[in-house]
């Protein structure tokens, strides 16, 4: 037999089915790449879903929601009024965090109540959508390559700031709500500072995520200098 025919032979079977090697770098991803295969599917069915919600008077998102707009203090307040099983014993007190509702909020107090959990939920969605573009193409082209490593690092980058980004709109948007439900409550930076929660836990998941794929990229980098050398 022709080297041509073996070279040809050799090229068909690499466009053909993925060699064994493949196979088992796609191993690699399991069982997070069906997990988040999963989640990806149900949670764009869930969202076409609930994104009828704002046309009926509804919220946003996967599940239903009430005609009512609330937002709940950030403060406790110290109350004796518990009765029944909630009654206390003697020489403990109790405290409340109070809930504002209404049923019939305006325009600009439904925006807050939006923008007080649509950041979160556009998160969670990029980060599904990069993660499952992550796995197909490390799933298509391998796992230890260079695109594999720049795609884990746009997920952190989207991670870090999105998180961030979200916490802020959303310590915003509930400032900016309360302050239309309680009387003696005022939107200022202050009250806004006071609501926002840093996302201690997604920062340092987001930092962890974009050394593995300094890392990653660096073993890349050696993987391709020792096939050169070799």
């Amino acid at each position: 037999m022709s080297a041509e025919v073996q070279s040809s032979k050799g090229s068909g079977l690499l466009e053909g089915s993925p060699s064994h090697g493949d196979r088992a770098e796609a191993r690699l991803l399991e069982p997070v790449a069906t997990v988040v295969r999963g989640i990806y599917r149900l949670f764009l069915v869930g969202l076409v879903v609930g994104a009828v919600g704002p046309l009926v008077g509804t919220k946003l998102g996967l599940m239903w929601g009430g005609p009512n707009v609330c937002a709940e203090s950030r403060s406790d307040f110290s109350t004796d009024g518990f009765t029944g099983m909630f009654r206390p014993h003697a020489g403990v007190e109790v405290m409340t965090r109070p809930s504002y509702c209404t049923d019939h909020a305006d325009g600009a107090q439904r925006l807050f109540d939006f923008l007080g959990g649509f950041p979160s939920l556009l998160l969670v969605l990029g980060i599904l959508f990069l993660l499952n573009h992550l796995i197909q193409g490390a799933s298509r082209g391998g796992v230890f390559t260079a695109r594999t490593a720049k795609q884990l690092r746009v997920v952190g980058w989207w991670l870090l700031l999105g998180c961030l980004a979200a916490a802020v709109v959303e310590a915003g948007a509930h400032a900016a709500l309360l302050a239309t439900l309680a009387k003696d409550y005022t939107f200022t930076a202050d009250s806004w500072l006071g609501t926002w929660q840093p996302p201690y836990a997604l920062v340092f998941t987001a930092l962890g995520i974009l050394t593995f794929a300094r890392i990653m990229r660096a073993g890349v980098a050696m993987r391709e200098d020792l096939e050169g050398t070799v």
